[in-house]
């Protein structure tokens, strides 16, 4: 059986439900570029053999992760996605864990996380090597090089790091009001902490570090930590390290409608932390979204 070579950094299955529901178009933006498009959810978010592991030994699939990821996680991830969406009473702890593996593997899998991890790595590289005064006259000459293939053990590094933390954290559905739409990006799990101006992106550790998964045009995840919530941290504070992370269940709320201003805003967090495509169901909705880059930092909603 051949293996498709164009793999999907974010599914099609999740891109359609951000899709013009007349043509069935996703309308994109590229900040690189600063263009606009028109086009079909499995025609974008992809990249060749993304998830292509050449260096595989004799006897192990090169394309091992792509054809689970399409076989396992994403099609439990989503279809939990959807009960939670649909009808989050219904919720089980299957789904709760298949959500989280979901959206932890969508946060690191993508190449705007991808690109930060080889840059940082390079980085340590050369500072160590700076240090040694034979290591300094070797840059001047050289450059270090972080192979392709390390993207694959930052993700199996990081994998489990971020799950402990949604499961302590509060969980809640909002809606967007009519007229309004959430968009989604090339990296659509997001972290923002108002301490932080995009598009630095603060880790999860921080007690107002707010975690941001659009679901559809019509539905946004948002995941916060319940001690920032009331009030009793400061966006800054760190969790402390030996923190226990306690099973129990999730603390999920519903219902509550956010304005077209905190919509907007939203899209415009979306936009300053993607790479570079947004994507929405109208260009309308992006086009907010883009010219709010002028406006400047404001708390979340």
């Amino acid at each position: 059986m051949s293996s498709p070579k164009r793999h999907h950094f974010v599914p099609r299955a999740y891109l359609d439900g951000f899709k013009d529901p007349e043509s069935g178009f996703l309308h994109l933006y590229s900040k690189r570029a600063g263009l606009w498009r028109r086009q079909k959810p499995e025609q974008v978010m992809i990249r060749n053999k993304y998830y292509c592991q050449s260096w595989a030994p004799d006897g192990v699939d090169e394309n091992i992760l792509e054809k689970s990821l399409g076989n396992e996680l994403e099609p439990k991830g989503l279809n939990s996605l959807s009960r939670l969406v649909n009808c989050p009473t219904e919720l089980t702890d299957d789904d709760t864990a298949n959500i989280i593996s979901y959206i932890e593997f969508q946060r690191i899998r993508v190449p705007r996380q991808a690109d930060e991890a080889k840059r940082l790595a390079k980085l340590a590289i050369e500072t160590m090597t700076k240090q040694d005064p034979e290591g300094q006259k070797i840059l001047e000459t050289h450059e270090v090089v972080i192979k392709d293939s390390f993207r694959f053990d930052f993700m199996e590094l990081l994998n489990g790091s971020i799950g402990p933390y949604l499961g302590r954290m509060s969980w809640e559905i909002v809606k967007a009001p009519e007229g309004c739409h959430f968009i989604t990006s090339d990296s659509p799990v997001s972290f923002w902490n108002a301490d932080f101006l995009p598009p630095a992106e603060p880790g999860i550790a921080l007690y107002g570090t707010v975690v941001f998964f659009p679901l559809d045009s019509n539905h946004l995840l948002v995941i916060r930590h319940p001690e920032y919530m009331r009030g009793e941290k400061g966006a800054s504070e760190r969790l402390p390290k030996d923190i226990d992370f306690e099973d129990g269940q999730i603390e999920l709320h519903t219902g509550r409608v956010w304005d077209k201003e905190a919509v907007d805003h939203h899209c415009w967090i979306m936009y300053m932390l993607s790479q570079d495509l947004v994507a929405g169901c109208s260009k309308y909705c992006i086009d907010t979204a883009v010219g709010e880059e002028t406006v400047g930092h404001r708390p979340a909603s």
